[in-house]
């Protein structure tokens, strides 16, 4: 199979927030439950994490990141007023594993721990496949601003086939992985289990190669109401990004390399005032 560049589209929304909804109250604290609708949610996280601060920096720091991406399972929320929360945070969440009261949803991708996985949103076809420095593309089309948003730069390394993890019950993967998504899915160790052709794809990170990883696109602290997510305009004539709001695309007009889309990515996550997220401690 090629090395290809995919462009992966997935809601990307944000629960409201309403008491008896999904959020409940836990003394002081404000409780964004494990999520049991049909759909995923986008959350605006705050958690600990090694930043670079752009595609040159060789020396890794570690801090609270504020940075958009996917958790179902349980978060601390704290709200924020916003006009547009399309692209604009509804509030802060922190990210906290416990199966008390376990949802139905996975979080996938999943970018905590030692690097990032991928294994089942839109697998098929291609997607059953990918090659060693193929670049998957996370993010959400707003057709009405024009706009792709990314939140996950996903440069994959290698991957483990469901099969595999079925017949050794996920060894190797953390236990909090293992409840948040693998435990969701039948596909993986969810019983009964049924066979596929999924794979667990394992993202390439900075300690993996340093001039061609895997990144988040983060911040060290929100100004005012929070920060819009990275974006590349879907008329972007190098880029092409499909505007399709769901599904996935191939960059099909996009006539660079996986390495030269992704050296692309980084200058305007640079330029638009992002530090690259490389990896993230799991809740």
């Amino acid at each position: 199979m090629p090395i290809l560049k995919v462009q992966l589209n997935h809601p990307g929304s944000q629960k409201s927030h309403r008491f008896g909804s999904g959020y409940s109250k836990n003394g002081v604290n404000t409780i964004r439950e494990w999520n049991n609708d049909i759909s995923h949610y986008r959350k605006f996280i705050l958690n600990s994490g090694v930043f670079l601060d752009n595609a040159l920096d060789r020396k890794p720091k570690e801090v609270d990141l504020y940075f958009w991406g996917e958790w179902e399972g349980n978060s601390c929320f704290n709200p924020i007023n916003n006009s547009d929360y399309r692209v604009l945070p509804n509030g802060i969440h922190r990210p906290f594993h416990s199966i008390a009261i376990k949802g139905v949803q996975n979080t996938d991708p999943y970018v905590f721990g030692e690097n990032f996985k991928y294994c089942i949103c839109k697998q098929k076809g291609k997607l059953l496949n990918l090659c060693r420095g193929s670049i998957i593309l996370f993010g959400s089309v707003f057709p009405s601003l024009n706009k792709f948003y990314i939140d996950t730069v996903f440069v994959v390394k290698n991957h483990t086939p469901s099969k595999s993890v079925q017949a050794n019950g996920g060894l190797g993967y953390s236990q909090t992985y293992k409840e948040e998504t693998l435990e969701q899915l039948t596909q993986y160790l969810k019983i009964p289990q049924i066979n596929s052709n999924n794979s667990i794809y394992h993202s390439q990170t900075w300690w993996d190669d340093n001039e061609f990883f895997s990144f988040v696109p983060c911040k060290l602290e929100v100004n005012g109401n929070g920060f819009e997510r990275l974006f590349i305009n879907l008329n972007d004539p190098i880029t092409n990004p499909s505007s399709y709001p769901s599904g996935i695309s191939y960059f099909n007009s996009c006539k660079l390399t996986p390495k030269e889309l992704w050296n692309k990515i980084t200058v305007i996550a640079i330029e638009q005032k992002f530090k690259l997220g490389i990896r993230f401690t799991e809740p």
